[in-house]
């Protein structure tokens, strides 16, 4: 797993209930994401300029094929930055004003779960907002 990814996610619950006849859930995957989609991987974190509409990027596989739920929060939870539908894989998300300390970052996440079980979270780079420039 590539290290931009590895710190992006961490594994909440393993899936273990039973599906079918018998066998085990498989704990959904994360494969690309959760990320600004095109964002290069920078150690620092991204910085985008108030009222920004982003495109978020997030693939997920789930080896049972089950049906895969989505529930995108950010943090701070107050920022004020909106989600297009916090409940869809894909949402696009509307950068706030930037917050009362430039230093500190906001962060989204993910989560992701399948309903027998398997439940994870997705994490963000660390994300910047820059006061728009006129």
């Amino acid at each position: 797993m590539s290290r931009s990814r590895s710190f992006m996610f961490a594994l909440l619950a393993l899936g273990l209930g039973s599906v079918g006849c018998g066998e085990p859930n498989h704990q959904p995957v994360i494969t690309a994401g959760p990320r600004p989609l095109g964002s290069p991987s920078t150690p620092g974190g991204l910085k985008f300029e108030e009222g920004t509409v982003i495109q978020l990027q997030l693939e997920v596989t789930d080896a049972d094929n089950d049906e895969i739920f989505f529930r995108w929060t950010q943090n701070p939870s107050n920022a004020g930055g909106v989600f297009s539908d916090p409940s869809i894989a894909t949402p696009t998300w509307t950068a706030p004003a930037p917050l009362e300390n430039p230093n500190q970052p906001i962060y989204l996440y993910v989560e992701v779960e399948d309903h027998n079980g398997g439940v994870l979270l997705g994490q963000s780079p660390p994300l910047f907002i820059l006061p728009k420039q006129q």
